[in-house]
């Protein structure tokens, strides 16, 4: 059975990632979706250069680049094979800012806490 990769919703009903992904180019959207293939195919052995750990609380970094464009899309492994995709952005520097890491995290706690 493969991994399915699912968007996290907030308590209204919110899907933060995927407004993101909706508001890029078309290129950047298709190249998205390609990792997102590679993510469902080999799930939790994917690796560098599309998959890093962030710590040990099980947070993960989807790197995606298009042309000159990174894309981290923060996300975590969820019981019954699912990856839920939590935070995204177009990094801009060469270290994540801290203040995306919260929010993936906040978002991660939000979820695990209503499921």
């Amino acid at each position: 059975m493969d991994w399915q990769v699912e968007f996290y919703q907030d308590v209204n009903g919110d899907e933060p990632v995927k407004d993101f992904i909706l508001a890029q180019p078309k290129g950047a959207i298709a190249e998205i979706i390609h990792v997102f293939k590679l993510l469902r195919e080999f799930n939790v052995q994917l690796g560098m250069p599309y998959v890093r750990k962030m710590g040990k609380h099980g947070l993960r970094e989807l790197r995606i680049k298009h042309g000159s464009d990174l894309y981290r899309i923060f996300y975590f492994a969820y019981t019954g094979q699912k990856f839920k995709l939590l935070h995204a952005i177009l990094k801009k520097g060469a270290r994540t800012p801290p203040g995306d890491l919260e929010i993936a995290l906040k978002r991660m706690q939000d979820y695990t806490e209503r499921h």
